[in-house]
This record gives structure tokens, sequence and C-alpha cells, in this order.
């Protein structure tokens, strides 16, 4: 038998006899990955989520942004996807 190749939006797969063979990601979706595990990887951080997610369940009231920031928050247009 051959190889086939299923184009998805951000992923190609390839396959050998019907199994799974390879997935190629664009750089962009690697990328995006490779910054999540990172997060997901770094105990001291995931700590910090936590806590936060813990104060705002409970409906504490954190800093503004302009607090944090110094500046006030501009909000952009999101891009349109095709």
């Amino acid at each position: 038998m051959g190889a086939g190749v299923q184009e998805h939006e951000e992923e190609v797969v390839v396959t050998k006899n019907g199994r799974l063979g390879s997935i190629l990601i664009n750089v962009e979706a690697y990328m995006r990955l490779k910054e999540t595990v990172d997060v997901l990887s770094d105990p001291a951080l995931m700590s910090q989520i936590a806590e936060s997610q813990w104060f705002h369940r409970r409906k504490r009231k954190g800093l503004s942004f302009e607090d944090v920031f110094g500046e006030p928050l501009t909000r952009t247009k999101k891009r349109r996807t095709a």
C-alpha cells in the first residue's frame, strides 16, 4: 500500500498503509504548543495561575491594568479569520 496525506487547518497528517506515520504542523502552531508546554512545566507559574483562579472564583477585586502597567488599557480590533 502507499502513503496518504490528510490536510487540516494547521497540520498535515501523513499515513502509511492507513496508519498514522507523522504529523507536520506550521511554525506558529509549534511555537504556541511549545509556549503552552513551557507554562505547564513551570511549577511556580502554575501555582500563580491556580492562586489567581482561586482569587477570582471568590469574586475578589484585583489590581486594574492601569495599576499594574501604569497606562490605560486600549483595546485592539480583532482580526477576522478566513
